[in-house]
């Protein structure tokens, strides 16, 4: 049995997090940490037998967790994550490292693999994935466009706005979706050169407009977390058609024709990977903190681009 602590119990903690806990029989939660006391007596109480505070530091120390998972706003990554792996304390972060890029940077550099460290991308996990990239790898891509949108706040309102603030967010739809979007493509395409950026939606963006080059194919990323829909799209060209990857729909259409289809909940995957990785229970993945800190350079030239 495997002790889990979380910090940060708000919407990605209740939606993700706490369910995933709940299914695997393996997995015990032994403590919960969040700075609204009132959040965390309603998700636990008294008779759960789960640990409740405002402190990590008391968290680590009452509870004695194998691993913390940090669900906390991105500007309040990195303390309780140095705390852990002080501690000896296996950590899986939400992305991404930190809310600033130096803040992330001086996350990775202390992360050197004991204790286990993983981030939750999990897109990159997609049972299509290797499919899609086989197929691209034996054609000639011509170009590349990814889609990615979602209703925000309509769909999934955060329990506080924290993400609308930049201090604590550190940027707006970029950092929060081309994250995710930017770790699929350079797992396909490998490391991109970022050639424009544009942003709209307000101070912290809602709508972003990426331009990249993969080995010199052309790429845009479309980012939109105002929209009316849900929907998170890869489409390679090539002179013979598009292959295409629709995550929402579960859904891999190939140029020649071919169909193949998924039921696999992606949102997951990282989790199920990582805490493979700890009880040995299954073959395991993980995100490591140099490849998040990669994907967080990315965004932050791209930021710097566009003049933010």
């Amino acid at each position: 049995m495997i002790r889990v602590a979380v910090i940060g119990c708000g919407r990605v903690c209740q939606r993700y997090h706490l369910p995933f806990l709940d299914s695997r029989p393996d997995l015990e939660l032994v403590g919960a940490c969040d700075r609204d006391p009132g959040r965390t007596a309603g998700l636990f109480p008294a008779d759960s037998g789960v640990w409740v505070g405002d402190s990590v530091q008391e968290l680590l120390g009452r509870t004695r967790p194998d691993v913390l998972t940090v669900c906390t706003p991105n500007e309040d990554h990195v303390p309780p994550a140095l705390a852990a792996l002080a501690a000896g304390v296996a950590v899986l972060c939400e992305k991404p490292l930190a809310a600033r890029i130096d803040q992330a940077r001086l996350l990775a550099a202390r992360v050197n693999g004991d204790p286990l460290f993983g981030v939750n991308l999990p897109y990159r996990f997609h049972e299509l994935l290797p499919a899609f990239t086989s197929a691209v790898r034996d054609s000639v891509v011509t170009g590349i466009e990814f889609t990615m949108s979602t209703p925000g706040d309509r769909l999934w309102r955060a329990c506080t706005p924290w993400h609308r603030d930049r201090r604590l967010a550190g940027g707006g739809v970029l950092l929060d979706l081309g994250t995710h979007a930017l770790d699929v493509l350079v797992t396909v395409f490998g490391p991109p050169e970022v050639e424009e950026c544009s942003l709209t939606g307000g101070a912290v963006e809602d709508q972003a407009e990426l331009r990249l080059t993969f080995d010199g194919v052309p790429a845009v990323l479309r980012l939109d977390r105002a929209a009316r829909t849900v929907a998170m799209t890869l489409t390679a060209h090539t002179p013979a058609g598009a292959h295409v990857l629709d995550f929402r729909r579960g859904e891999l259409r190939l140029a020649g024709g071919t169909v193949r289809a998924s039921g696999q909940r992606p949102e997951l995957a990282a989790l199920t990977g990582f805490f493979d990785t700890v009880t040995g229970s299954g073959p395991g993945a993980v995100v490591t903190a140099g490849e998040a800190l990669a994907l967080q350079e990315i965004v932050t030239s791209a930021y710097r681009l566009a003049g933010v």
